[in-house]
């Protein structure tokens, strides 16, 4: 998830403390516009807070789950590679991407 410009500037003077000054000049807005910012979002700078804390405790903890989850994903990786292998033998081409290619403009 991307923040925001107004959530980065309330995180770089949460957790950076970098002044409004500072914070102008490196946003490139008024030193008043960062101050309405900063005041009007502490109590947004907080639900966002407790909303990833949220997040982050809905995430399965019991250990046999994980592990059943990570083997699913390992065999889906193990798949989707033997279809790009098989792909790449009916077709003649290779399909994977070199390492140190360029990309196309």
């Amino acid at each position: 998830m991307k923040a925001t410009k107004e959530e980065q500037i309330l995180r770089d003077r949460e957790e950076l403390g970098l002044s409004i000054r500072s914070l102008g000049n490196k946003y490139g807005m008024s030193r008043s516009r960062i101050h309405r910012m900063v005041l009007k979002g502490k109590g947004e700078l907080k639900s966002i807070v407790v909303k990833q804390k949220k997040e982050l405790e809905e995430l399965p903890d019991d250990v046999a789950m994980l592990k059943a989850m990570l083997r699913k994903e390992q065999l889906k990786n193990e798949l989707l590679n033997n279809v790009i292998e098989v792909a790449s033998k009916e077709l003649g081409i290779d399909i994977r991407k070199k390492r140190g290619t360029r990309q196309s403009d």
